[in-house]
């Protein structure tokens, strides 16, 4: 039987940072220290931990103890025996997105892409994302600009999750050696169950886009043919408890 998928939501303002430093590898205190704002630092030592604590609920291991490497293009991954879960973060600003994808029938997980963006429609902004999307969405770029100011600004949002969320199930993400973003086109609408297909030449993609939470654009990408894709109805909130939660006046 297959394990359920997991999307878990997460403000890592919200977190201690201190509660998850000694779970954390020496190269990822490393990274971490190479932060200049602390506020920075501390939302980057809070996505590993969490990550490391979902993963180790999943492998039955400590935090500490989950074999996470760094690959190229620095996506961390998983080694060894471990390497059943599939699994991916994105985050912007606080907001942290975590899609974890365990193994099915054969002891192999499919790879799982996860993209979140802050949506901003303020006017100056939308000019920038129009300007953006001539490059990396030049067959949808002329129909987003005719649309009103706050419609165009989610509609690029979702263009963007949803083609960064393919190349990041791909593995390479945007510029790390895979197809050029604006190669990954949108090839058939959305299904009666809310997924929509997208391909860059030979690679295809089961995608599915939403709204986790207010001003915020998601989608979740697994390969063709490998579904099913977690959406809304798989997502969860990780909230402090609290020993977890980040005290006042830091």
């Amino acid at each position: 039987m297959t394990a359920p998928f997991r999307l878990r939501l997460a403000d890592c303002d919200a977190w201690d940072a201190g509660v998850f430093a000694a779970s954390l590898s020496a190269a990822e205190r490393t990274r971490a220290d190479r932060y200049r704002r602390t506020l920075d630092r501390d939302r980057f030592v809070v996505r590993r931990g969490l990550l490391r604590r979902l993963l180790g609920d999943l492998l039955g291991l400590p935090p500490a103890g989950v074999p996470l490497v760094a690959a190229a293009p620095g996506k961390p991954t998983l080694a060894g025996a471990a390497a059943t879960v599939a699994f991916n973060l994105s985050h912007s600003g606080a907001t942290a997105l975590f899609g974890l994808a365990p193994a099915g029938e054969g002891g192999i997980a499919a790879s799982i892409g996860v993209d979140i963006e802050a949506v901003d429609a303020r006017p100056r902004t939308l000019g920038e994302l129009l300007h953006v999307a001539r490059r990396i969405a030049p067959e949808e770029a002329e129909a987003l600009a005719a649309l009103p100011a706050a419609v165009a600004a989610v509609t690029f949002h979702r263009l963007w999750t949803c083609k960064e969320a393919c190349l990041k199930c791909l593995g390479t993400g945007i510029g790390g050696g895979g197809p050029e973003i604006a190669a990954v086109v949108r090839a058939a609408p959305a299904d009666g169950d809310g997924l929509e297909t997208w391909r860059a030449g030979e690679c295809a993609w089961s995608v599915r886009c939403f709204e986790p939470c207010p001003d915020h654009v998601a989608a979740v990408a697994r390969p063709a043919g490998a579904p099913p894709v977690p959406g809304p109805g798989d997502l969860d909130w990780l909230r402090p408890h609290d020993g977890d939660a980040r005290r006042t006046g830091r």
